[in-house]
Formats: C-alpha cells, sequence, structure tokens
C-alpha cells in the first residue's frame, strides 16, 4: 500500500481528534486521567496515510516566535516500521521552519526507546529529564 503524510488543514480537526483519541486510547487507556483531559482536544496539524487509511499524527504548537513544540506522535499498530514517524517529524520540522522558529522542542517517556532513537537520528538531543514525569525533554535547532 502506498503512504503519505499530509498537512491538514482548519477543517480537518476533527479527523486528528479522532486520531489523537485513538492514540490515547491505544497507549493509556480510555480511564487515564490525561486521555480524559483531552477528550475535547481539538488542534490540528499532520497525519499520515496508508492507502486511504489515517494511521499515524503529530502535533506542532507555536508556543513563541522563536520555538515549536511537538506533541502526540503515533503510529497504529500497523503502520509501524514503515518510515512514517521520521515522515510525520519531518514534515512538522518543515513546517516550524516555515514559521521562522528556531528551535523545536518535544518530551518523550524514558522508556520509549523507539521514538527516542528517531528523535535523535533527525538531529533532537536531550536537555533535561523528569525523573518524576519519567520523561526526557529534547531540542533541535532548526535554524
Amino acid at each position: 500500500m502506498r503512504t503519505r503524510v499530509e498537512h491538514l488543514t482548519e477543517s480537518d480537526w476533527r479527523l486528528f481528534a479522532v486520531m489523537r483519541l485513538r492514540a490515547l486510547t491505544d497507549s493509556l487507556g480510555e480511564d487515564n486521567p490525561q486521555y480524559r483531559a483531552e477528550v475535547a482536544f481539538t488542534a490540528a496539524q499532520f497525519v499520515a496515510w496508508l492507502g486511504s487509511r489515517p494511521v499515524g499524527l503529530i502535533g506542532a504548537q507555536q508556543e513563541s516566535a522563536e520555538r515549536v513544540y511537538l506533541y502526540s506522535l503515533w503510529l497504529a499498530p500497523e503502520a509501524r516500521g514503515r518510515g512514517l514517524a521520521k515522515a510525520l517529524v519531518r514534515t512538522a520540522l518543515e513546517w516550524a521552519r516555515s514559521r521562522n522558529a528556531r528551535t523545536v522542542t518535544l518530551r518523550v517517556a524514558t522508556d520509549n526507546t523507539v521514538a527516542r532513537a528517531i528523535y535523535q537520528s533527525l538531529g533532537f538531543t536531550a536537555t533535561e529529564s523528569d525523573a518524576l514525569r519519567d520523561e526526557v525533554a529534547m531540542a533541535l535547532r532548526v535554524s
């Protein structure tokens, strides 16, 4: 099947919200506080497709004129191992550059070695660890 990553428009927010909730349900479960907090989450950015099916997502939020924050990288289990995670991150990085951001940041679970390796392969470096939240903050200079 053909794969692609596409930039969603504001009118696609429902698709992003559906994919985000699917990701949280898969990763955390519907009883998790983060899932409950994001049930109404509607911001949209990028979705990966496998044929005609949406199978992955990543969000990008411009926090300031110089900084973009990436969040919610997720792929459906059947879409993993196809290079879509890198494609999603690269697409979000291109968007950050188009917004004249200087730095892109993110947080990733300490034990998520696959995601950390993807981010590191794209040039992200760890900037701090949060043992209480079991996360690593990472950053990449894009300009």
